[in-house]
């Protein structure tokens, strides 16, 4: 039987998870656009990657972090991965 996290601890590792995802999304975005050839929107510069392909590489960065983690985390990314997705 493992015991509970400290709250503080499972936060901090919680932050990491959404670190080493905001980072594995930015990169397979920057693959995405030099692959596609995007270039920056006129109205505002953004070089954003289809929607459809998007959600892809949002599911792959997801699939990336609990890679990453110890299964007994999966629920808890989970749990936090709706979160992550309304932030980027």
């Amino acid at each position: 039987m493992s015991q509970a996290m400290d709250p503080a601890h499972e936060e901090l590792f919680l932050g990491i998870a959404h670190a080493l995802f905001m980072n594995r999304l930015h990169v397979l975005r920057l693959t995405e656009v030099v692959r596609l050839g995007i270039r920056p929107n006129s109205e505002d510069g953004m070089m954003d990657v289809p929607e459809g392909l998007d959600k892809d590489l949002k599911d792959q960065a997801i699939a990336y972090v609990l890679k990453c983690f110890p299964d007994a985390w999966g629920s808890k990314i989970q749990a936090a991965k709706s979160r992550w997705l309304g932030l980027d």
